[in-house]
């Protein structure tokens, strides 16, 4: 039976498949001794699907690639799988070809394209000491391989080092650009600016009168954003929460527009102090009356909540209560009422 990884499988991934059966061939991988497979469907399913020899080839390739796991693994009992596989998955996330923990590639649960990336991996590792000995002319004894390895080892180690540590790669990474501009120098420099021979006192005084206006500003918008769901607009009514609305509104306008008219035209032909805000005026008042109108509606409301709440609890004692109704048993109200109505459907039907 076809599993399902074989269903999905593609003509790239049957192909890469047979690529990689033919070099596990070629090396005498021993859990396919004795194997004999000829279709691609048959080795994609062979390579991709859970089985023993598949787990087999898997573990094959991991001691080859990193040997001390050969002895690790010949302590182990057969009932000791999942430890086997734990380890596998431990060496690929060692060697950065799969994720910490993936346990499901080893057992074949992820998709071929995956599995067959992770054997083709260690293949390139198990075949790199011949690949080496190959390109330096050397023979395949173990030696060699050993000694081609670590001279190749030695010889990044120290291409690497001459790179990090080259002139060229420290002046790329803390670049020098001596002398800046002029017009440049004090921003790269992070050294404030000379202050200007002409800047008086009156003009700092403007701009703390101006900070402190935009501050009032900004502290109205916000203002008017918070009270904008307290105003339910009701067709041919208008409310105090609207009208303070509306006077908010235009404040926030006023000040704006005289903030603007002031930082453009104003400010540089003005040689009197800036103007004192009094909380005095009419606008200020206007705006008071009309907070503290919203402040007592709004303590209506509270009041007039507080009282449904008080008469629903009472009426809720009310109906479990029991209660003694003309001498006789103790009942609710709502039960008094039920027998009462029960009693008066019975004489009903009696008079009919």
């Amino acid at each position: 039976m076809v599993g399902p990884v074989l269903k999905m499988a593609g003509s790239t991934a049957l192909r890469k498949a047979e690529l990689v059966y033919e070099r596990l061939k070629k090396l005498s991988c021993l859990p396919l001794e004795g194997v004999y497979v000829s279709s691609p469907e048959n080795i994609h399913e062979l390579l991709c699907t859970p089985s023993v020899i598949r787990l087999g080839v898997l573990e094959w390739l991991c001691t080859r690639a990193y040997p001390p796991l050969q002895k690790q693994f010949s302590t182990l009992k057969e009932s000791e799988g999942e430890i086997k596989i734990k380890e596998m998955a431990k060496l690929g996330f060692e060697l950065m070809l799969c994720h910490e923990g993936d346990v499901d590639l080893i057992k074949g649960l992820v998709p071929s394209s995956r599995q067959l990336f992770l054997m083709e991996s260690l293949l390139n590792i198990i075949e790199m000491p011949r690949n080496i000995s190959r390109v330096s002319g050397l023979e395949c004894s173990s030696e060699s391989v050993d000694e081609a390895f670590t001279n190749c080892a030695f010889e990044n180690e120290k291409l690497l080092h001459e790179i990090f540590y080259s002139h060229q790669l420290q002046a790329t990474l803390t670049p020098e650009c001596n002398p800046w501009p002029a017009d440049l120098q004090p921003l790269l420099l992070k050294k404030e600016l000379p202050e200007s021979a002409h800047q008086s006192d009156k003009n700092t005084i403007i701009s703390q009168h101006l900070e402190e206006l935009q501050k009032i500003s900004t502290a109205l918008h916000e203002l008017k954003e918070e009270c904008t769901f307290l105003c339910i607009p009701v067709p041919g009514s208008e409310t105090v929460i609207q009208t303070l609305k509306l006077a908010m509104t235009d404040f926030h306008q006023l000040i704006a527009a005289f903030t603007q008219v002031y930082e453009n035209e104003f400010q540089e032909h003005c040689n009197h102090p800036a103007p004192r805000l009094s909380p005095c005026g009419p606008l200020f008042q206007s705006v008071y009356c009309l907070l503290e109108s919203c402040s007592q509606e709004l303590k209506a409301v509270a009041q007039f909540t507080e009282t449904s709440n008080t008469i629903t609890e009472v009426v809720r004692k009310r109906q479990q209560i029991k209660e003694s109704f003309g001498g006789g048993s103790t009942v609710t109200l709502y039960e008094k009422i039920k027998e009462i109505k029960h009693n008066y459907e019975l004489f009903l039907s009696a008079l009919q």
